[in-house]
């Protein structure tokens, strides 16, 4: 079968790339880069598990946003991120092999003193004369002092891997720690909840775990008439205020555009019920001022769900009965909280 030509690639590639614009313009997104990559893929069909966990979310009828988008493009295409710990992790192959060219060379270094010694230590074996046993001193004089500095110079090249390493550790700690967290709000991003929730599910069934999903109530609203960057800071006061209703031990996460989690370890329904309606309340009495012409917005609320693990759960049947809740919540006319029943 004859190759494709040049041609009959561009026609394809231009075809693919009319696709993918018209998909984001269906969805309400702008055809920037980073979307436009995701959906390039998506639409290509180059990448299966980014296709099978796009189709998953559509298939719930949920709203596409540039967040998931964002996300998508985090965990499934390559990433800046990604591309440093790669660096770093040639950095850590270069200090280890530095260090075992040092440990090497003193190595070598022991070996040729301990020659010297034992030399020296089988003439003393035998009648010396005065002038050898000087020159037998000064050997071992002389052999000792290049030992110690060896020792020296071994010491000081061991403190600077050491933090070399310790640079090393903490790049790759602060690393490890952005990709858990959301930029905008601070709070725990999607990728480092699927880690948590994880671990919270193989502890002993008899320990509480609660689960609170909440939804900013008619958001594209707010954008359609602020515009996004107050949207942004619609969702950071959001975020920000279950800061303040929660406890050290909670786990509040940022799941998509509009919308958060909370994990309340060590929590019954009914003390998860009075977190979320803490949050509700607080959330209904903010009021936001922009700063530069004083302009007032709106108030807004947020509609909840709440659930707690039963002895038969997995994770997604916890969070299937939350987004229940969160559903009769929004159906039965917002800024309430729902508690999700077994």
């Amino acid at each position: 079968m004859p190759e494709p030509s040049i041609t009959e690639n561009l026609e394809e590639t231009k075809q693919l790339a009319f696709r993918v614009i018209d998909f984001l313009l269906g969805h309400g997104i702008a055809p920037a880069p980073l979307s436009y990559a995701v959906i390039y893929e998506y639409l290509g069909g180059t990448n299966g598990e980014l296709r099978q966990r796009l189709d998953e979310h559509l298939q719930t009828g949920k709203a596409l946003d540039e967040f998931l988008l964002r996300d998508l493009h985090d965990i499934y295409l390559i990433t800046d991120a990604y591309q440093q710990q790669y660096a770093m992790g040639g950095d850590l192959r270069e200090l280890l092999n530095n260090l075992l060219e040092h440990l090497s060379e003193a190595g070598e270094g022991t070996k040729a003193y301990h020659q010297s010694l034992q030399k020296n230590i089988a003439h003393l074996q035998k009648p010396v004369e005065p002038a050898s046993l000087r020159a037998i001193a000064v050997d071992i004089l002389e052999t000792t002092e290049a030992a110690q500095a060896r020792t020296s110079l071994l010491q000081a090249r061991l403190e600077t891997s050491q933090q070399e390493t310790e640079r090393l550790r903490a790049e790759l700690e602060q690393q490890r720690r952005e990709a858990q967290i959301d930029p905008l709000t601070g709070l725990f991003n999607r990728r480092a909840l699927d880690a948590h929730l994880n671990r919270l599910m193989t502890t002993e069934e008899g320990e509480k775990l609660s689960m609170v999903l909440l939804d900013i109530d008619y958001f594209k609203q707010v954008n359609d008439t602020y515009g996004h960057a107050l949207g942004d800071a619609v969702i950071r006061s959001v975020a920000n205020t279950i800061r303040k209703c929660i406890r050290g031990d909670d786990y509040p996460v940022r799941f998509g555009g509009e919308e958060f989690l909370v994990l309340l370890p060590n929590t019954s329904l009914d003390g998860a019920a009075k977190v979320a309606e803490t949050i509700r309340v607080r959330i209904e009495a903010l009021r936001l001022v922009r700063r530069r012409d004083n302009l007032a917005l709106k108030p807004f609320t947020v509609s909840l769900g709440v659930a707690q693990r039963q002895p038969d759960d997995t994770r997604e049947s916890l969070f299937e009965r939350a987004d229940r809740a969160l559903y009769q919540s929004k159906q039965g006319g917002r800024n309430r909280v729902t508690v999700g029943s077994a």
